[in-house]
């Protein structure tokens, strides 16, 4: 059973247990709370002090902003600064054609909504695209909520002012108080465009722009239809829990809707019991500093829990601050709560039925990328190529596969949170995609053990005709992952194979050779023939699901060796 299963999945381990390693604690992970409850205390006491509006998106933004080390962070609030500076001043602009026209207002959020989602998706830096349009599209929305021109533009400023300052703060303290990486960080490539590669060519960018611009803007006719802003957190959530796939935004929209369940609850404890007690600022902060300690101990935490930490915070606060002055209106709680989750259940449909997107299918393209660097790394050594030649590209080869392993080991995550995974039988289930993810870890493993320093000593002492018949071998192993991976028939590849072995196993019984590199040779040449059964079958070639089943009856017996 593949390794990601096991590390990722609570019903394997017990959520005790699960939840217990999620949350164990590090060095790192408690500068990063204490972070996190520092700026949020902080932001309270600015606003309340000063009386700047919106304070709950001000304490807010202290757990947006922070990210895992300095550079990002200080890379976030950059650019989430030039995004709302960008944003509001377009929206500003925007409001002299559309004030009082909500023929024009509706459509142009539309509009901007979807350039902003596209853009991020083609833009290297498209989080600043997304941000732009975000926030033409959100402020757009409250437009007939002011009486008058002159509040709405005081209103939108002060969204500026709430916001500019908490992620001045917050970058502030993670470059004094966030400690510096332990080892060096990861040089990435400078990208030689503004564009991905595929930005004009790959039609999933503008339908991933229109499926998210669907669902947002279903939740705003609906929730102004009925006449109730207060759920206008379904907006926000249709926005900001869309991702790649299908199975990638339910995870997300899950972690949200728990977040704000546990957010909402503390909220609603909050304003019952405590809040009509508190006299001074000082309680406040206390009961803030408490709450914030538990949302970012989850925030800063794996992918797997941490997008929940930031919903806990931001029920948390937008139930809590309803002015400056203790506030018992509950409302505000059940609205928060109630948003989100029409957010959710739009996002699901749209994302499902739309254009879908799956996290199994990706997994299946990166999965067979990986048997394609297999295949380039299993001819690896030849008599032909040079020592100082093989040795490089071998180790590049591990680092891809490697790369592309562990992008497999994520998308098989998501792919459990995907309606279509839970099939128990088939050959798109999760349980054949776990079973091929786990061969193609132990292949991995067997491949890269043929490189390592040790297997290329042995490599070197072999006699000259047995590495021959060692290269020849691996070649034809090679070449039978390269076509089943391309879903080719291989009947005559198998017949190869059988000669290779043949050959191979009495070149290494004449000679008497024994070794651990024998071993590994004699298990990878046993390990292509598994690429016929069915659940590869049903990756490799998915065309034609009976040509999968005749291919498994045509099977040959499988091949062993005498060494």
């Amino acid at each position: 059973m593949s390794a990601v299963f096991t590390d990722a999945l609570p019903t394997h381990l017990g959520w005790v247990d699960w939840l217990r390693r999620e949350l164990a604690p590090s060095h790192d992970r408690k500068v990063r709370t204490l972070i996190l409850i520092g700026g949020t205390v902080l932001c309270v006491i600015i606003s309340m002090t000063l009386q700047v509006p919106q304070l709950a998106t001000s304490a807010y933004m202290a757990f947006f902003i922070s990210k895992e080390n300095k550079k990002v962070t200080t890379l976030a609030g950059v650019v989430g600064l030039i995004g709302l500076t960008i944003g509001i001043a377009a929206s500003l602009l925007l409001y002299k054609f559309t004030s009082g026209h909500p023929e024009l207002r509706i459509p142009s959020m539309a509009i901007v909504l979807f350039l902003g989602l596209y853009a991020s998706r083609i833009l290297v830096i498209g989080p600043l695209g997304f941000l732009v349009g975000f926030v033409i599209a959100v402020t757009q929305s409250i437009g007939e909520l002011q009486p008058s021109p002159e509040q709405l533009v005081r209103e939108i400023l002060w969204i500026w002012v709430a916001v500019a300052y908490a992620v001045g703060l917050t970058v502030v303290l993670n470059r004094l108080f966030l400690p510096k990486p332990a080892g060096p960080p990861p040089r990435l490539p400078k990208p030689k465009s503004l564009l991905v590669p595929d930005a004009f060519t790959n039609p999933a960018h503008v339908r991933f722009a229109l499926k998210v611009t669907l669902a947002t803007m279903i939740c705003y006719i609906i929730y102004s239809g009925v006449d109730w802003f207060g759920i206008h957190t379904a907006f926000i959530t249709c926005t900001f829990i869309a991702l790649e796939s299908t199975g990638a935004t339910l995870r997300k929209g899950i972690l949200r809707t728990v977040g704000c369940i546990i957010g909402g609850l503390l909220a609603l404890f909050s304003l019952i019991y405590l809040v009509p007690h508190m006299e001074t600022i000082a309680s406040l902060v206390i009961l803030v500093a408490c709450v914030s300690a538990l949302a970012a101990w989850v925030a800063t935490g794996t992918e797997r829990i941490a997008y929940a930490g930031l919903q806990i915070a931001f029920a948390f606060f937008y139930g809590l601050f309803q002015g400056y002055a203790p506030d018992t209106d509950l409302h505000n709680v059940r609205n928060r709560v109630v948003g989100i989750l029409l957010g959710l259940i739009v996002t699901a449909l749209v994302f499902h039925y739309v254009w879908p997107e799956r996290a199994s299918d990706r997994l299946r393209d990166v999965l067979r990328e990986v048997f394609r660097q297999l295949a380039r790394l299993l001819i690896i050594p030849s008599r032909e190529t040079p020592l100082k030649e093989g040795k490089p590209r071998a180790e590049t080869l591990i680092a891809e596969i490697s790369r592309e392993l562990e992008q497999a080991r994520r998308e098989a995550e998501l792919t459990s949170f995907e309606i279509d995974a839970s099939r128990p039988h088939g050959s798109g289930s999760l349980g054949s995609l776990e079973t091929i993810l786990s061969r193609a870890e132990h292949v991995s493993a067997l491949a890269a053990s043929l490189s390592s320093d040790s297997s290329w000593q042995e490599w070197q002492q072999l006699p000259s005709d047995a590495q021959q018949a060692e290269s020849e071998l691996r070649n034809v192993v090679a070449r039978r992952v390269e076509r089943a991976t391309n879903g080719d028939s291989a009947e005559d590849a198998d017949a190869n194979l059988s000669s290779a072995l043949a050959r191979w196993t009495e070149k290494i019984q004449r000679l008497s050779l024994e070794g651990s590199r024998i071993a590994v040779v004699s298990q990878v040449a046993a390990e292509p023939q598994q690429l016929g059964s069915q659940p590869e079958c049903a990756l490799f070639s998915q065309r034609n699901e009976e040509a999968c089943a005749q291919t498994k009856l045509r099977m040959p017996a499988p091949i062993t060796s005498t060494t």
